[in-house]
């Protein structure tokens, strides 16, 4: 086991470098399909996942990421209907008030 450690060491310094290569510098023996060769691949298989989940969860934000914008264009835009809105009705009303001092006077005279 303590091989096998030094290896790990030698390899997580090193991921570059064949762990055939890195076992032979280290004086190990290194048999194709014996225990380091297995921990070998279980390393790569568990490395591969993690890039794989590191992708998707970039994915992920940049999905979220895109919704977020869509969600601030949407409320600029509710914003900016709302203050016209506003401003309508106010118009409106306005005018309502003159229509009514017009049916007042018109009304009175």
């Amino acid at each position: 086991m303590r091989d096998v450690c030094k290896l790990a060491d030698a390899v997580l310094a090193d991921p570059t470098t064949p762990i055939s290569t890195t076992a032979k510098d280290l004086g190990l023996a290194y048999l194709e399909g014996g225990v380091l060769y297995v921990l070998y691949k279980l390393w790569k298989k568990a490395y591969i996942e993690r890039e794989e989940k590191e992708r998707m969860l970039r994915e992920v934000i940049r999905k979220q990421q895109a919704l977020i914008r869509r969600i601030n264009k949407e409320l600029e835009e509710n914003r900016r209907l709302h203050k016209q809105n506003k401003q309508e009705i106010k118009n409106l009303k306005e005018m309502n008030k003159m229509l009514e001092e017009c049916i007042k006077k018109l009304k009175a005279a």
